[in-house]
């Protein structure tokens, strides 16, 4: 008899993956979905924003900042690449080698055509159910940072920012955050 149910695939298939196959995967309820190229856009508002919060972070001593690729073990079927991670000083024992084991505070996807229904849907429900505390999620085109927070294991809408305003998080105390000065880039000619 036939099964119509495929393999789900675990942290190991995910880590057999050869070295020389440099596309991005994730790993998300068992199931390898790889990621494109993300675009200029993209790529300059994770730099922008990335350099805020580290700078920030290390000023005042709070924890780490690190920009993908990175690989965030949650389980045996789900490992994540976020595009932005913060773990703060009480939860720098999930930083190992190989990247974290474990929910980090805070995690921020830049939304790409290509990964927006998997962010906003798959994603959303696997971080919201292993802990993080906090996820943004930064659009490019509408340039917005969503934030969604955790609150009794599930995720609230904290608000949507847009260009004018800053973004602040109990997390980062003090932290704030222009959305304009993250989507200040450079605009490439079509």
């Amino acid at each position: 008899m036939v099964s119509g149910t495929r393999a789900r695939l675990t942290v190991q298939d995910y880590l057999d993956i050869p070295e020389e196959d440099e596309k991005r995967y994730e790993l998300i309820g068992g199931e390898l979905y790889m990621a494109p190229a993300p675009t200029w856009e993209h790529q300059e508002s994770i730099g922008n924003l990335v350099s805020m919060l580290r700078d920030f972070v290390r000023a005042n001593g709070l924890g780490r900042v690190v920009a993908s690729p990175i690989d965030v073990f949650l389980s045996d079927t789900d490992v994540f690449q976020p595009d932005i991670v913060f773990i703060s000083n009480d939860r720098l024992h999930i930083i190992h080698s190989d990247g974290l084991h474990g929910a980090p505070d805070l995690v921020i996807e830049m939304l790409s055509p290509s990964t927006e229904q998997r962010d906003l849907t798959l994603k959303r429900e696997r971080y919201e159910m292993f802990g993080v505390g906090e996820y943004w999620l930064a659009d490019t085109v509408a340039k917005t940072i969503t934030v969604l927070r955790a609150r009794d294991g599930t995720f609230e809408q904290v608000g949507v920012f847009v260009e004018e305003t800053t973004v602040e998080t109990p997390l980062l105390p003090g932290l704030r955050a222009q959305v304009s000065e993250v989507f200040d880039y450079y605009v490439p000619s079509q």
